[in-house]
């Protein structure tokens, strides 16, 4: 299954590449914004949160639905990070 992270931008849309810099969980990736462009509500623009997926910015999302997702999947990380553990062969952290 795959998912799409949600990201703030941090740098704003270059209109010749159709791409921005996205901070997704820490790490910053050129995202196409290509998706996005004549959305009625205009261009990302630095601190916009964006859903990204292979490298591609799917829609908006507002801070609150963004932290949402954010706050669930680390929960879940830390769920399986347990079953992780317990589970891999030799007893060590399994390595994912």
């Amino acid at each position: 299954m795959c998912l799409g992270m949600p990201g703030s931008v941090v740098e704003p849309v270059d209109l010749l590449r159709q791409r921005m810099l996205v901070d997704v969980q820490g790490q910053h990736q050129h995202v196409s914004a290509a998706m996005l462009i004549g959305d009625a509500a205009g261009l990302p623009q630095i601190g916009d949160w964006v859903l990204v997926h292979m490298g591609f910015a799917l829609s908006r999302m507002d801070e609150s639905e963004a932290r949402s997702v954010l706050d669930s999947l680390d929960l879940l990380n830390a769920m399986y990070a347990d079953k992780r553990e317990v589970s891999a062969p030799g007893g060590g952290p399994d390595r994912v």
